[in-house]
């Protein structure tokens, strides 16, 4: 009996070698502050938003160089990454517009939208030089007049405090942050202008 233990011992540590390590999973997180003064009432919808074909997975995504990307198996988004950044850039500008009425994609078909943002993330990742880049484009429809107010385009760079993969996420959602305050004065600049 104790001479089949010691060849199974050799089996046995070598199936404790082979084990992956445990996965990590993220979410960005909402980051803007409050406005002093709260937009005039209107409900505003954020959706949907559009991601480039290299950000729709569920590994989180770096730049190794200027045209090669890095895809983490251990490192994951803790759901799907469009959900979650619409969901961030709705809360982001209900906080920067100290206004309730922010809808997430999708809302129901019996909602009246004052506006709509339509949004295309054609970048957001890390760079090796410790930085997030996000860039977006975004269309501002006036859902009552049923026109196309505005079509911007935004580039936002924020610092990552380290390489790792917590700080690049804590770094993506400040971008995130940045953006929704470009929407909130696309907002306050469009009602503005009636």
């Amino acid at each position: 009996m104790s001479k089949l233990i010691l060849l199974l011992i050799p089996f046995m540590l070598a199936a404790c070698a082979t084990q992956s390590p445990p996965a990590n999973f993220y979410v960005l997180s909402p980051l803007s502050q409050p406005r002093s003064t709260p937009a005039p009432k209107m409900l505003v919808g954020v959706g949907p938003v559009n991601l480039a074909g290299y950000l729709d997975r569920n590994q989180l995504v770096s730049r190794s160089g200027t045209v090669s990307l890095q895809l983490d198996e251990f490192n994951r988004w803790a759901g799907d990454l469009g959900k979650n950044i619409t969901q961030v850039l709705a809360e982001n500008l209900s906080r920067s517009l100290s206004l309730d009425s922010v809808l997430a994609y999708p809302w129901s078909s019996g909602i009246d939208l004052d506006y709509q943002i339509i949004l295309d993330i054609s970048r957001f990742d890390a760079n090796p030089d410790n930085t997030v880049t996000l860039d977006a484009q975004w269309q501002l429809f006036d859902q009552r007049q049923r026109k196309l107010l505005s079509v911007q385009r935004g580039h936002f760079e924020v610092p990552r405090q380290d390489s790792g993969y917590a700080a690049t996420v804590q770094a993506q959602s400040e971008a995130l942050a940045q953006l929704a305050d470009s929407l909130a004065q696309a907002l306050v600049s469009a009602q503005g202008h009636e």
